[in-house]
């Protein structure tokens, strides 16, 4: 069976539904069509897109015969989900879900279980496990270039207000749970089980389009001895910016260093001295999203596990719940006080 016979249905057709189409579009994959709540983006959409099958019914849309695959991109709130997820997996759709999964871990838990409960698989869109270029850098740490790894450092940082934007920015916890949930991801699953998180976190309030922390640093402490600093600094006036997605990635270990970003990366090495520039092909806008579906299409297809499950992003999670419980109590918070 082909990837193209994997028909996807994508349940919102807000901004990041046009990465989706476009990703799936240049991967030769099946969009069967999209559902949104609002009739005139629905239909705005479908004329953009030439989508063949759009609703403001998204349990229309995952009753359609061909879909095989929803992809939910509806806002990551528990009361809109919830639902979807519950309809689909009754349905033995499989299930592609936006990061962050949910921004709290106990609303997160829920949709996995509710998937596990009907047997269906749920795959989250970790997107930046998937960039070309990080996946370059993956196979360089993998093979013993750099030695044993010790520290990494993900770092962005821009002036971002989103006072037009109707809900995204809007609720109590933002760009830790928004954004850095990407490198949380990242940092996961290049270094495996945390340990550890401690992290300061707070507000610029001339950003009044965004009402919760729109800066903050957490340090990850993982099982295997690596430490991670992940910096996103939204709130960031001067003219040095590192934007997503370009934000700059540091892995140090004990033989050499990666240093990189979506698009470039340079790894030096010190037995022997060298300096090694690998090529890759794409950016992470829109091909790692295309690589990210077409993986979970691979692994349905085969039978085999993917990569970003929802039972495993729940580690992904709870470093954002232990980072909030953290800036909260002013401690570092331990992996096991979580049930995982």
């Amino acid at each position: 069976m082909a990837r193209s016979d994997w028909g996807i249905g994508i349940v919102g057709l807000g901004g990041i539904a046009n990465t989706h189409i476009q990703a799936y579009r240049n991967a030769g994959l099946k969009i069967v069509g999209g559902a949104d709540v609002d009739e005139q983006r629905a239909k705005a959409m479908k004329e953009r897109w030439q989508l063949p099958f759009v609703t403001t019914d998204w349990r229309e849309l995952i009753d359609h015969p061909e879909v095989r695959i929803v992809d939910i991109t509806a806002p990551h709130k528990f009361e809109i989900r919830l639902p979807i997820v519950e309809y689909a997996a009754k349905k033995g759709k499989a299930l592609f879900v936006q990061k962050p999964l949910l921004p709290y871990l106990d609303q997160a838990r829920k949709l996995v279980e509710v998937a596990e409960q009907y047997g269906v698989p749920l795959m989250v869109n970790q997107n930046s496990v998937f960039v070309p270029a990080f996946l370059a850098m993956e196979r360089y740490l993998r093979d013993g270039t750099i030695g044993t790894p010790y520290y990494c450092q993900i770092e962005n940082r821009n002036w971002f207000d989103l006072s037009a934007h109707p809900w995204y920015g809007k609720e109590e916890r933002w760009v830790t749970s928004d954004m850095a949930v990407h490198h949380f991801a990242l940092v996961h699953h290049w270094f495996g089980e945390w340990e550890s998180v401690y992290a300061i976190m707070g507000r610029d309030p001339s950003q009044t389009g965004i009402k919760g922390d729109n800066f903050g640093v957490v340090l990850i402490r993982f099982k295997n001895g690596v430490q991670a600093c992940v910096i996103n600094n939204w709130a960031y006036r001067g003219d040095r910016r590192r934007p997503h997605p370009r934000e700059e990635i540091i892995i140090q270990g004990d033989k050499g260093c990666i240093t990189g970003d979506s698009e470039e990366i340079c790894i030096v090495t010190v037995d022997p001295p060298t300096k090694i520039f690998p090529q890759f092909q794409g950016k992470w806008f829109p091909d790692a999203f295309a690589n990210a579906m077409c993986h979970f299409i691979d692994a349905l297809e085969a039978g085999k596990p993917f990569w970003c499950s929802g039972r495993d992003n729940l580690n992904v999670v709870a470093i954002i719940e232990a980072a909030y419980i953290s800036v909260k109590e002013r401690r570092e918070v331990r992996r096991e006080e979580f049930a995982l």
